[in-house]
């Protein structure tokens, strides 16, 4: 055989059965030696290969060859568990690439477009003994699984479980076939101190992988891996991949540990003096479309609400911290919180009716209790001293928690929003006077204490642009002085 026929036949068998061919990394295989009924695998994202080990161990059980430990050599059934459809057909094809070519069965349908073929996808593959296992694909989209009557070989979840309740009913599948079940995330998504909770009472075999250059390096080799775009995933690689990170995701995102933590502030992008400070009293003149937003709270300084103006930039939008209200003391009625939000308004020779694009409030503060706040409230008194009834003002106070895409997360999604909107040049500007937003910028940690209620009513305000939905059709208007 030639030189070129030999490497052409190699091609071909690589294409055929990929996984005869892989060089694992010391955490794949971790995995796969382990012979524990239930493994978590827990890494940073996109980096040391945790769905294609998870798919990989699918496989191996699936077909009875497993190179690293002894498998029932019989067909057996086998769930791949996907948060939704569309995340599923991108594992689909990662599945595809991994299939041994010869041993699928001779209905299989593939496409790139659409997975396998069906409305409930699955791959049948030939096992040892000449029976044929299945490979299927489920979602806990809404939380749910057809799970009456199942009873399965091993399942693999690649992202956290949505509830321990789902993971207890997988669990529970495998155990009258003596399979297995592998968690191959980072701990991001859904809530995972159930998880946790379960490794450290020895339930779950925690297999974590930090992202560190050794990890990189495949079995039997002395260089690290190289990654489609031609660079060796390196140190220098990390540090690249840890500098485009928020520095309080990096233990997650890139470590894959339990918990994102701040050793210091923020929102490390705000200045408060200097060159490039954000605190200026220049207002862009520019066209402004106002917004409100108010975090409610009965204590002092709990009780915050920011008038800001948003611009249109080529690249995105503009935001201006106009005017704070704030109640110092504590003791301010709906009726007197209702005056401090008129006020800011009225300084800028802005209407409530006419001129705001909308307005946004934290959930009801303390209710059926004395020093209640609310939406509702502070909107009645609103529109008395507008002299209009409350149903007729407009706009409204819309608690800015419920909504498309307010929910779980929600927080995160507003905070990463502001992060960026201050990195970029010129984007963010606060007056002075926000004095109590000020401090909070340059000292907030993530922490639930006297510097998240600011930062809670500048997202509450910007509400409509951070998710994108809900302003109204009014035109900008043009700032007073």
């Amino acid at each position: 055989m030639t030189g070129a026929a030999l490497v052409a036949a190699l091609a071909r068998a690589a294409q055929t059965d990929p996984l005869r061919w892989m060089r694992w990394l010391p955490s794949q295989l971790r995995v796969m030696r382990s012979s524990r009924r239930v493994r978590l695998f827990r890494a940073g994202n996109q980096a040391l290969g945790k769905t294609t080990c998870g798919l990989a161990e699918v496989i191996f059980c699936a077909t009875g060859e497993h190179p690293y430990r002894e498998v029932p050599q019989r067909a057996g059934t086998f769930w791949v568990i996907c948060a939704s459809w569309s995340q599923s057909v991108e594992i689909q094809k990662k599945l595809w690439r991994l299939l041994p070519k010869d041993k699928l069965h001779p209905t299989t349908v593939f496409s790139d477009a659409e997975g396998f073929r069906g409305k409930h996808p699955k791959v049948r593959v030939r096992c040892a003994d000449g029976s044929w296992s299945l490979i299927a694909f489920k979602t806990t989209h809404q939380g749910t699984l057809s799970l009456a009557g199942a009873s399965i070989d091993g399942a693999l979840f690649d992202e956290p479980p949505k509830s321990s309740a789902l993971y207890s009913e997988v669990t529970k599948r495998v155990l009258a076939r003596g399979g297995w079940v592998l968690l191959s995330l980072t701990p991001v998504g859904a809530p995972v101190d159930w998880l946790r909770e379960a490794v450290d009472a020895g339930q779950v075999e925690d297999i974590h992988a930090p992202l560190t250059p050794d990890q990189l390096i495949p079995e039997g080799m002395t260089e690290p891996i190289v990654g489609e775009d031609g660079r060796p995933r390196d140190q220098r690689w990390i540090d690249d991949v840890v500098a485009a990170t928020l520095p309080h995701e990096v233990p997650v995102r890139v470590h894959g540990e339990w918990e994102m933590r701040m050793a210091d502030r923020y929102f490390t992008p705000f200045r408060s003096s200097g060159a490039g400070s954000h605190v200026t009293r220049a207002v862009p003149d520019v066209d402004y479309e106002p917004y409100i937003g108010i975090d409610h709270g009965h204590r002092p300084g709990k009780q915050v609400a920011y008038l800001v103006g948003t611009y249109r930039r080529d690249d995105g939008i503009g935001v201006y911290v106009f005017d704070e209200y704030c109640d110092d003391v504590g003791l301010a009625s709906p009726e007197d919180d209702a005056r401090g939000v008129l006020a800011m308004l009225d300084r800028q020779g802005w209407s409530w009716q006419r001129d705001l694009r909308a307005a946004n409030g934290d959930r009801v503060h303390m209710p059926g209790r004395e020093g209640k706040k609310s939406n509702r409230d502070l909107q009645a008194h609103i529109a008395r001293a507008l002299r209009v009834a409350p149903d007729a003002l407009s706009p409204k106070i819309d608690t800015s928690k419920h909504g498309e895409g307010r929910g779980r997360g929600s927080v995160e999604i507003g905070e990463k929003w502001l992060y960026h909107l201050m990195a970029r040049p010129g984007a963010f500007g606060v007056h002075p006077k926000c004095k109590r937003l000020i401090e909070a910028l340059e000292r907030y940690t993530m922490a639930d204490d006297d510097y998240k209620d600011p930062i809670d009513a500048l997202r509450y305000a910007l509400a409509p642009h951070i998710f994108s939905r809900g302003l109204r059709g009014s035109s900008p208007v043009v700032v007073n002085g």
